[in-house]
């Protein structure tokens, strides 16, 4: 049998040699009972009034990790007295020890009766929930945190493009002048092309026409009148010769470039980028989760005679958060309010209504 398994054995039946499962778990006595053991159990009169629970209850208390009693190593045994004066849980040895001047010592078992009802637990649970209820507004916000920033980059991002699209229409603008500009030039360009060309092939006609006005003189007239005419064709040569001549001094060949704005290239050498991209990190405004300290079960020579309903008074609008309470030997009760606006003692009478406050600084909370 696996050494685990015989925790869920019944000891009291293991002892008479028997094997038996436990289903209960005796607290005082520190072991597991079978359903005959725990009846018998139940019914000695030593043992009646022994807190008992579940195998389950036990293992859960056992997964808990903490200490549930404890031990004054410095005496080598259990500590089971409470000492009102420190309000610290001591050792038998103890209270002839250093708290032998101190009051009475009292049985823990007897302090600690009402310990799930009492102020002190019930304060330790709200503030476990404040503290749950904090964080989860914190998770929440750190989760809102990282939607802002996906809608802050897609705003960015808008901007961005909008920029661009502003310097793209500049750049559509531009280039329509200048394309504008060119087909203005390029269509002069052309038109003077074909001025020129229309002048040549007038001149071309004409010299052609001289051409075939001599091929008829060859072909019918005689020699003189070949001679004749001849001559008159030469002076008409010469004259449309000393035309094109001049003519052609004037034509040039036509290149069209572009001569670029080097102010386009320098600007966007300057641009490094569209902007410089910044992280801001601002307070996000969440108090300080706040210890509890010096928090213990209620002095059990000190016992309120009627329950009380209990206002704590309000600075003007400001809320309070209260750390603890404790009860004085008249019975007066002072409440600690730690709220940043306040940081206040609170002093109640026995009767629940208010007697005083008494303001602190940071340093008393603190030191608290």
């Amino acid at each position: 049998m696996d050494v685990n398994d015989k925790k869920h054995l019944c000891s009291p039946c293991e002892f008479k040699s028997k094997t038996e499962i436990a289903t209960k778990w005796c607290i005082e006595c520190k072991e597991p009972l079978c359903v005959s053991c725990y009846e018998n159990h139940n019914a000695h009169r030593s043992s009646r009034n022994h807190h008992v629970i579940s195998v389950e209850g036990n293992q859960m208390l056992e997964s808990l990790q903490i200490p549930l009693k404890e031990y004054c190593e410095v005496h080598d045994q259990e500590k089971d007295l409470y000492c009102s004066s420190h309000c610290e849980i001591i050792c038998l040895t103890c209270t002839q020890t250093t708290h032998g001047k101190c009051e009475p010592a009292v049985r823990l078992s007897d302090v600690t009766k009402s310990a799930k009802t009492s102020t002190f637990v019930s304060m330790l649970e709200s503030n476990i929930t404040d503290v749950i209820d904090q964080l989860r507004d914190i998770i929440r916000n750190r989760e809102n945190n990282k939607v802002e920033i996906e809608k802050q980059k897609t705003e960015i991002l808008d901007a961005v493009n909008k920029y661009r699209k502003c310097i793209n229409d500049k750049l559509d603008q531009v280039e329509n002048i200048i394309t504008e500009d060119l087909n203005e030039k390029c269509e002069s360009s052309n038109l003077e092309i074909d001025n020129n060309v229309n002048f040549l092939n007038d001149h071309l006609n004409k010299f052609d026409e001289i051409r075939k006005k001599m091929d008829i003189l060859k072909e019918y007239a005689s020699d003189t009148q070949t001679f004749i005419g001849a001559r008159a064709l030469e002076k008409t040569l010469h004259y449309n010769e000393s035309m094109l001549a001049s003519f052609l001094e004037l034509i040039q060949n036509i290149n069209i470039d572009i001569e670029v704005n080097q102010g386009i290239f320098d600007t966007c050498a300057d641009i490094k980028s569209f902007g410089d991209i910044r992280v801001n990190k601002l307070d996000t405004g969440h108090c300080h989760l706040q210890k509890n300290k010096g928090q213990y079960p209620v002095d059990h020579q000190l016992k309120l005679s009627k329950a009380l309903e209990i206002k704590i008074p309000q600075e003007s609008f400001f809320r309070s958060t209260i750390l603890s309470c404790i009860i004085l030997p008249n019975k007066q009760m002072i409440f600690v309010d730690s709220y940043v606006r306040n940081k206040r003692l609170i002093v109640l009478n026995e009767d629940g209504t208010h007697d005083r406050n008494i303001n602190l600084t940071s340093n008393h909370l603190i030191s608290q």
